[in-house]
């Protein structure tokens, strides 16, 4: 079973990063650092929050004010997201699949960020897209252990592809823009160039899958042909 990544509690981030639970919870107000993740009444903070929080000391240390560091990240982020995230009672959820609300599932759906139990219990799905295709897969007798171990999969390699890609951008376009003196003038055009890297990124992703799905197919066939011969 491939680990999950690791969660801590707001007094662990403050420890981790040596900021203080107070900067922190502001960062999260002004909009700088996503939402934690609820598990029960807790919020919990992964390594996306971490490398938000590392990303924002490190232009603070580079002079820059919290609103402009802001405006920055809201920037950079924004051609990211795409469809909104959907609120939905707990019970209805867990119908689309055929189960019983299951409070240790959303526990694990919620480790991988793709859930988040809200204060009034609601549940916030984060990505939708994926909801859909694992009540899809559902849809043809695949169960939700069966899913959970295809997620994990997926989000673990996806998470890489992302750090890849994330890193290409920073060894080449952030550089030359920090070596520059990080002027204001630019962020548009490196906004420009993260829109450009979108679709690029994704197709190459869809084209690798594509051409790793025809691999893993045709090795599988084999080893049952070789099996049952």
């Amino acid at each position: 079973m491939n680990p999950e990544p690791e969660l801590l509690t707001i007094e662990q981030l403050a420890a981790h990063t040596g900021l203080t639970v107070r900067n922190i919870r502001s960062h999260v107000t002004r909009g700088l650092l996503p939402a934690p993740h609820l598990k029960g009444r807790t919020g919990y903070y992964g390594p996306q929050h971490v490398a938000r929080l590392q990303l924002v000391t490190s232009l603070q240390e580079q002079g820059f004010n919290l609103a402009a560091i802001t405006k920055l990240v809201s920037g950079l982020a924004a051609p990211w997201l795409t469809e909104p995230p959907e609120i939905w009672n707990e019970h209805e959820l867990a119908a689309q699949f055929g189960l019983a609300p299951d409070p240790e599932l959303v526990a694990r759906l919620s480790k991988l960020g793709i859930l988040d139990r809200m204060p009034d219990d609601r549940i916030e799905v984060r990505n939708p897209a994926i909801i859909r295709v694992g009540r899809q897969l559902a849809t043809l007798g695949y169960g939700i252990e069966d899913l959970m171990t295809v997620l994990r999969v997926l989000m673990q390699h996806s998470r890489a592809v992302a750090d890849g890609f994330v890193q290409m951008f920073l060894d080449v376009q952030w550089k030359e823009y920090v070596e520059a003196g990080m002027p204001p003038e630019r962020l548009p055009q490196l906004q420009s160039l993260i829109e450009e890297l979108q679709p690029l990124a994704s197709q190459a992703v869809i084209a690798a899958f594509q051409q790793a799905m025809t691999d893993a197919t045709a090795r599988a066939f084999e080893r049952e042909a070789t099996i049952h011969s």
